[in-house]
């Protein structure tokens, strides 16, 4: 369980460093320049780089592998964090280095955590454990990361301060290089691979266009991300645009927000143990659609609706068990139905991809909310999201899901009561 241990501690590390720079950079900019604009560039340049660096990396993932990519990039990562209280201390940071700065941290990020998800299978087959049981462990330390670590982030910029957090956060990306390349064999991101990588001799843009056709020629994993894509738009909107308009609203104040994002966070981590413990026991594909209902519509259209704040808080926590079933099982589909050379290609495209629609979609969706208002927004939501998810629960991709047959040696194992990986 050495690799295992190792993906998930790192993920720990790095996940933890991410949600503190979330916090740390934003609070760091608007104490240094008091201007809501210059946040809002570095946050453009930051997250822009994140989800470019996600989409090309995959060519870079297969080739140079993910153990080495996820090393060097939390290395440099840790080196642009470092130079922000360094160069700011000696007075050379100019507002235009900053956003340099930040860009290289995005470019490093979002690497860092494609190339520790495309890990995972791989560590499930040098562990002999199931890659449900692997992405259900990795789920919940992102769960985790989303419901602890802005508080935790938040206490420690307000104790230490901003410089001072990204020192810290500066530390906990070495550490996650570190465990990587301690706990993590050179040899993990080859376990279990049969078949060698036929575009081994191609260059770049024909590695990047064979990633891209492995998900899009996919008729499950086309669905998969269409669905993803459609619901993340209805996610980021309600997150980060309605339900601070209901709670002011509502006379509820900041502090009902955190309630009811603590309330979805905390379950989903409940939800992502369930998955680790009985995931693999459960009917895959309708488990799979069951939680992305329970996980939507619900915690939306209770929004729009005249009721006390516990109920909220209690559909929000039901819809958090249900999400918390979502990524474990998503990230084994994907993972069996891409081939193990694409594996690096194909998470980043797919992630990558699930991510575009929700930065285009925000500025419209808010002017949407002040003119029709919160409520007849949140029910569109909520009609848009259960659409997504229903109408492809009944096609023939929806079968793609389906976990594949056991072989013979892995019945022979479950026979004798040892694990063994589903991944074919």
């Amino acid at each position: 369980m050495r690799a295992v241990v190792g993906l998930v501690t790192s993920e720990v590390f790095a996940l933890t460093g991410t949600r503190l720079a979330m916090i740390a950079i934003p609070w760091f900019v608007l104490e240094t320049t008091g201007s809501p604009a210059h946040m809002g560039l570095v946050t453009l340049f930051e997250l822009g780089a994140y989800t470019l660096a996600r989409l090309f990396v995959g060519p870079v993932l297969d080739r140079v592998g993910q153990r080495a990519v996820s090393i060097r990039v939390d290395l440099l990562a840790a080196v642009a964090l470092l130079a922000v209280p360094l160069l700011f201390s000696a007075g050379l940071l100019p507002f235009p280095v900053l956003l340099v700065l930040v860009t290289v941290i995005g470019l490093a990020t979002g690497p860092s955590e494609a190339a520790k998800v495309s890990l995972s299978p791989f560590v499930a087959a040098a562990a002999n454990v199931r890659v449900e049981r692997v992405t259900g462990l990795t789920g919940t330390v992102d769960r985790l990361s989303m419901t602890v670590g802005p508080v935790a982030a938040g206490a420690v910029v307000a104790a230490l301060g901003a410089l001072a957090a990204l020192y810290v956060n500066a530390v906990l990306m070495v550490l996650a290089a570190l465990v990587t390349a301690l706990l993590l064999r050179r040899d993990t991101e080859t376990a279990g691979r049969a078949e060698t990588d036929p575009e081994a001799d191609d260059g770049y843009p024909a590695r990047l266009h064979a990633g891209w056709r492995a998900v899009w020629g996919d008729l499950p994993l086309r669905m998969l991300v269409t669905m993803i894509l459609v619901t993340n738009v209805v996610d980021v909107a309600v997150m980060s645009l309605a339900l601070p308009v209901w709670a002011h609203e509502g006379g509820w104040g900041p502090q009902a927000v955190g309630l009811v994002a603590g309330a979805l966070g905390g379950a989903s981590v409940a939800g992502s143990l369930l998955a680790v413990w009985i995931g693999h026991r459960l009917p895959r594909r309708v488990t799979f659609f069951a939680a992305m209902v329970i996980a939507g519509p619900p915690r939306i259209l209770v929004l729009a609706l005249d009721v006390p704040l516990w109920a909220v808080l209690v559909v929000w926590a039901l819809s958090g068990l249900g999400g918390g079933l979502i990524n474990p099982i998503l990230s084994a589909v994907v993972f069996e139905r891409l081939p193990r050379h694409m594996v690096g290609r194909g998470m980043s495209m797919v992630g990558a991809l699930a991510r575009l629609g929700a930065p285009i979609a925000a500025p419209g969706i808010g002017v949407a909310i002040g003119l029709l208002g919160v409520a007849p927004v949140l029910a569109a939501g909520a009609a848009v999201y259960l659409a997504a998810v229903a109408l492809p629960a009944f096609g023939r991709a929806a079968k793609g899901l389906e976990r594949p047959p056991e072989e013979p040696e892995a019945a022979r194992r479950r026979a004798e009561g040892r694990e063994a990986t589903r991944w074919p």
